[in-house]
């Protein structure tokens, strides 16, 4: 199993906020724009997490497993780019790599273990509510669905054998429902920082592995 990865999205967070301090005007930061209709794009790296069930390695019943060890965590990023209408409404889309998951399954009569690795990805669509607050920061709320793309693979070793009804590489592709919560910071040269945390429900399948995903991320956007 690969070592957690809830540490390895902190380094690229830290240099997108170095980025976007660089850019920056020297000394106080400029109000938000008023109205801030237009177009903008972004660039949002970050935490992912899922919660899998304990049967997402299925075994023959006659096998006697010893252990299950599940790797939830992963890293992820999104492409973005939408259009505000005025200071409370924006539509927004994009593609997310929500990143990769592990789980495996050890046993010892037949001796041997049991893996398997699912990735999801896909497109999304959202409407997107926005508060503006002083000084350059808002709060915004989305709501939305993800076409999501999720691959899955199934690898063994030693005498254990998968199910015989088991499919090796199953992919589900699907729309889910997203939502999501944040907060942003906009400078006056266009450029800004947006924290949020998003969720995408019911991904895959039983074949696949399944559940609900869920990201933090830190980005940078631009105004044009």
């Amino acid at each position: 199993m690969k070592a957690n990865h809830t540490a390895r999205p902190f380094g690229v967070l830290l240099l997108i906020g170095s980025v976007a301090a660089a850019f920056a005007p020297a000394g106080a930061l400029a109000q938000q724009r008023a109205g801030g209709a237009g177009w903008y794009s972004g660039l949002s790296v970050g935490g992912s997490q899922i919660g899998m069930s304990n049967d997402i390695l299925p075994i023959t019943p006659a096998t006697t497993p010893s252990s299950l060890t599940k790797d939830e965590s992963s890293t992820g990023f999104k492409l973005f780019a939408g259009y505000r209408y005025n200071q409370n409404f924006a539509l927004e889309g994009g593609y997310t790599d929500l990143g990769k998951f592990e789980a495996r399954r050890d046993a010892t009569a037949p001796v041997g273990s049991i893996s398997r690795n699912m990735r999801t990805s896909g497109f999304d669509l959202a409407a997107v509510g926005i508060i503006p607050m002083q000084s350059g920061f808002s709060l915004f709320g989305k709501i939305g669905a993800m076409y999501t793309m999720t691959r899955s693979s199934i690898s063994t070793s030693g005498a254990l054998l998968p199910l015989p009804t088991t499919d090796l590489s199953p992919k589900r592709s699907e729309w889910n429902p997203k939502v999501g919560l944040g907060a942003g910071y906009d400078f006056s040269n266009g450029l800004g920082l947006r924290v949020e945390y998003e969720r995408v429900s019911n991904v895959g399948d039983a074949r696949t592995g399944d559940g609900n995903i869920g990201m933090w991320s830190l980005g940078l956007t631009k105004r044009y």
